[in-house]
């Protein structure tokens, strides 16, 4: 099982490395241009793979800790903080693969129906929000109860994430082109939750006699991705866009 999971964990950095240098591609292309979508649709395989690769190692080692990691470190006090370690901070990243893959299939999904949400109001689409909102509420209950500050700050985010696609579903007047926004935000939210996981677990190693410098890395992210949405949702809203850009003029349309 050691060895399965290494080869999982291997291919799961590989092509999360590849999804974070594909990923300012499409982001600085011009949307719906040829680089945009062949570069986007690069970015979106990788991005699955590395999203879906990290919930089964994750999932590995928290149903079997101690078969994937059987050496504890010394300063360990017992085999139980060991085990206790290793789940939290393998729930944290079970929370961000499907924090990743939610935001990239749902960015997909919405593209592909538009106003016709109803496609979208099934259990094979919604299972993966509730799910993440299963994992992030223990992730949160334990971040709390541990005062792990990355946790605390990042689960609330992920269950925002998944009640906000859910409430998106199902609503039932939809603007014309509102699921281009919806598009933007959660293709780059992808992108926070990768670059987040990298920073979590690579920031660690990098910064290790700052504490500071960690968490400046954990949420740099965030700080820089956040805002680079909201610009981009401005950009392209049918409710704010102007003349150049006709086909986004608000229309309410029924779903």
């Amino acid at each position: 099982m050691q060895t399965i999971h290494g080869f999982i964990v291997a291919l799961h950095v590989l092509t999360g490395a590849l999804s974070l240098l594909l990923f300012w591609v499409p982001s600085f292309t011009r949307k719906g241009g040829k680089a945009h979508k062949q570069f986007g649709g690069y970015y979106i395989k990788a991005m699955l793979f590395t999203s879906i690769s990290g919930v089964v190692s994750s999932t590995m080692v928290l149903f079997i800790p101690l078969v994937i990691y059987p050496t504890m470190p010394e300063h360990f006090e017992s085999v139980a903080y060991f085990t206790a370690y290793l789940r939290g901070q393998y729930i944290f990243l079970l929370m961000l693969s499907l924090l990743v893959w939610n935001n990239v299939r749902h960015s997909v999904a919405v593209l592909k129906v538009k106003q016709n949400l109803e496609q979208l109001r099934t259990i094979e689409y919604l299972w993966l929000p509730v799910l993440l909102f299963v994992v992030a509420s223990i992730a949160l209950y334990q971040g709390i109860t541990y005062g792990i500050t990355l946790t605390c700050i990042f689960a609330p985010i992920a269950l925002l994430n998944a009640i906000g696609i859910v409430r998106y579903v199902h609503q039932k007047d939809i603007v014309a082109g509102s699921w281009v926004t919806e598009h933007i935000g959660h293709i780059i939210g992808s992108g926070i939750g990768a670059y987040t996981a990298f920073f979590a677990f690579g920031g660690r190693a990098l910064f290790e006699g700052s504490p500071l410098l960690q968490l400046v890395s954990w949420v740099l992210p965030a700080l820089i991705g956040v805002p680079f949405s909201i610009w981009l949702s401005c950009k392209y809203n049918p409710k704010l866009s102007g003349r150049n850009t006709p086909s986004l003029k608000p229309k309410v349309v029924k779903s």
